[in-house]
């Protein structure tokens, strides 16, 4: 019986991937943001792009089962996941499709996988105790998995933003802060450091900084002419030509290797509406003449192409299959880089009529903070806590459902100094002014802050406006309400903590 069942469960997962052998080592960066339904507002609201496994989860291990083996199956064998926190401290929720899913899913072994730092949103310097300290952590959590992704028995790392570290340590000191991270990962047996920088300028800079290669992410107006940069659009099969020269001007220097970026397009409609940059007519015979001509500018020892991106949506720059593009951009890809092609069938979870955890339709907001301000109407999506979304704690939990809620039947628990936030940026009124109400019960010896964290755009400017305090309630729940005047002037956005 046991067996039987064990056979049963078996059959109804995903189906055992065929991973297809590519002649070089071809990975994708690997977007981990769309883990909340209202990450998934810009595209309910614009009708495009919708994944073939639907709005998905993406912490959830099956979700990353089927990425893998749709991935594996085309030629690509490494995920280099946008990891998002820094010397202080991951931020958990944002790496929870690697952290909770992908290093958990059944099929993780047949993919290598790395990390680009996405520091671009740290403005303050950092010391080489913390850079330490970083290396600790990221030896701990990732470089120590037997499928951490590895050049010359090192380990992979992406940098974002590698001036950030230059402006910390100049260049002579950032390469003395990569050796002491690299003692930290050998002294664990887990190898050094392969610091990539994502830029590829200024190489006599990054490589006396300690860098090893550079990459890219994506080069999006690459091949349009500056008329078609004044308005935004231009067609997409120029970028192929776009990339070719822009790979010409990274290994031109030659001081350092080029990890060659691949993209199939930019649309970025689903987040920036009418303002938004696109690339028209995007089609899979593009990005597949794209791939082949990357060929051509591989370095010769590394033999490494990455393209940009499995799922960014938001940007329009995915090969993830989609119901709008089938799974042309995986094909191209299979087609220029697996020099033996046999003939594949691309299983689905509807041709097994197998479900995938995904968010419902109703779970996800059709309008954005700024079309409800427009509105007149509450800008606070799930104000009352009714869904299991909108809210989130600093370390990545979720309003649990509880008996003694004020209304309904969930509420947001706050462990001493702990903290929650709103999932969404409100954008701040034209009067500067908005009412922040809640209802709120905290118990002996406690006391609860309500902050509005200002934001300029979606980056914060490290200031709060205090809402209100509160100590002990007497065992009852009390309003909490007052009209917020927002006088920083840089501020454009707020959220409630």
């Amino acid at each position: 019986m046991v067996g039987l069942m064990l056979a049963t469960l078996a059959a109804n997962y995903v189906p055992e991937p065929q991973p297809c052998s590519a002649d070089l080592i071809v990975g994708s960066y690997y977007f981990p943001g769309h883990f909340s339904p209202m990450r998934w507002m810009p595209f309910r609201r614009c009708g495009y792009p919708t994944p073939v496994l639907g709005f998905y989860r993406d912490y959830e291990p099956e979700v990353l089962d089927w990425h893998i083996k749709w991935a594996v199956e085309h030629g690509i064998s490494f995920f280099a996941f946008d990891w998002y926190g820094g010397p202080k401290g991951p931020s958990e929720v944002h790496n929870q499709a690697l952290d909770r899913a992908f290093l958990t899913a059944r099929y993780r072994s047949l993919m290598k996988f790395c990390l680009m730092w996405c520091n671009e949103g740290i403005e303050e310097r950092y010391t080489e105790d913390e850079m330490v300290a970083f290396a600790r952590l990221l030896t701990e959590r990732y470089f120590s998995q037997p499928n951490y992704l590895k050049i010359d028995g090192d380990n992979v790392l992406i940098i974002s933003v590698p001036g950030h570290l230059l402006a910390s340590f100049g260049a002579e000191g950032t390469g003395r802060v990569f050796a002491r991270m690299a003692e930290v990962s050998r002294a664990a047996g887990c190898g050094g450091l392969f610091p990539v920088a994502k830029q590829h300028d200024n190489q006599d800079a990054l490589k006396r900084a300690g860098f090893r290669a550079t990459t890219g992410y994506n080069y999006p107006e690459a091949g349009m002419s500056e008329a078609e940069r004044m308005v935004g659009r231009g067609p997409a099969e120029t970028m192929v030509d776009g990339y070719e020269e822009i790979w010409r001007q990274a290994t031109r220097q030659g001081n350092l290797p080029y990890i060659v970026p691949v993209c199939p397009g930019w649309d970025a409609r689903p987040w920036y509406l009418d303002a938004a940059l696109v690339r028209t007519n995007p089609r899979a015979e593009y990005f597949r003449r794209m791939c082949l001509n990357a060929r051509r500018h591989v370095d010769p020892k590394l033999r490494m192409v990455i393209a940009e991106c499995w799922n960014e949506f938001g940007e329009g720059s995915y090969i993830e299959p989609t119901l709008q593009t089938g799974f042309g951009y995986l094909d191209a890809m299979r087609d220029a880089f697996c020099s033996e092609n046999p003939h594949h069938a691309d299983i689905t979870p509807q041709s097994l009529g197998r479900p995938v955890p995904t968010f419902g339709w109703d779970e996800i907001p059709a309008a954005s903070a700024e079309e409800l301000l427009a509105l007149g109407t509450d800008m606070l999506y799930n104000g009352g806590f009714e869904a299991p979304w909108g809210w989130v704690g600093y370390h990545g939990e979720g309003p649990w459902p509880v008996d003694e809620a004020h209304s309904g039947n969930r509420a947001m628990a706050v462990g001493g100094g702990r903290g929650v936030k709103t999932e969404w940026l409100m954008p701040i009124p034209d009067s500067r002014k908005a009412t922040v109400q809640a209802w709120v019960r905290v118990p002996e010896g406690a006391s609860l802050k309500v902050l509005a964290a200002l934001f300029r755009g979606n980056a914060w400017v490290g200031r709060y406006v205090t809402v209100g305090e509160v100590g002990y309630t007497g065992g009852e729940w009390r309003p909490l309400e007052k009209e917020v005047s927002f006088e920083d002037a840089e501020a454009t956005h707020f959220d409630v903590e």
